[in-house]
């Protein structure tokens, strides 16, 4: 299980990895589609709000299951916090400091850029996950050859 730990922690920090690509992926989409559903940017918002979820929902079960540290669990959490804050916190507090799909304000702008940051986090916690999960893996194996010696 400790093996599989290590795989889903791998998938997760590529996806993380693919979401920065596909943030600028969409932001340098030129001309502009006239419906922001059919914008590329929209694999960026899939990604972060379903994948990501998704596989660190399941990482985290996995570090459960493999007995992880609980550092490891955490990390592997976190992506689902990460995610949560951004919906429920940060589109939220920059709709109430007038961003709309049409336009932004200079205010709404300083909240967005946290989104950003929130990336940046998302993307430690995902190398974290992804470090702690190895170590946990080594330090098993390690321990199972001294056993049998």
């Amino acid at each position: 299980m400790r093996k599989v730990l290590v795989v889903f922690s791998v998938i997760q920090l590529a996806l993380v990895v693919l979401q920065f690509y596909l943030a600028t992926f969409g932001a340098f989409e030129t001309p502009k589609p006239a419906n922001p559903e059919a914008a590329a940017i929209g694999w960026h918002v899939m990604n972060g709000f379903f994948v990501i979820p998704a596989v660190s929902l399941i990482a985290t079960i996995i570090a459960v299951v493999a007995r992880a540290p609980g550092k490891v669990i955490g990390a592997s959490a976190a992506p689902i916090v990460l995610v949560a804050v951004q919906m429920f916190v940060l589109f939220p507090l920059a709709e109430l400091t007038g961003a709309t799909m049409e336009k932004t304000t200079p205010s709404s702008l300083y909240v967005l850029g946290f989104h950003a940051v929130i990336g940046l986090l998302l993307l430690g916690a995902a190398i974290s996950a992804w470090r702690g999960a190895q170590a946990h893996a080594r330090a098993v194996t390690g321990h199972r050859a001294t056993e049998t010696v």
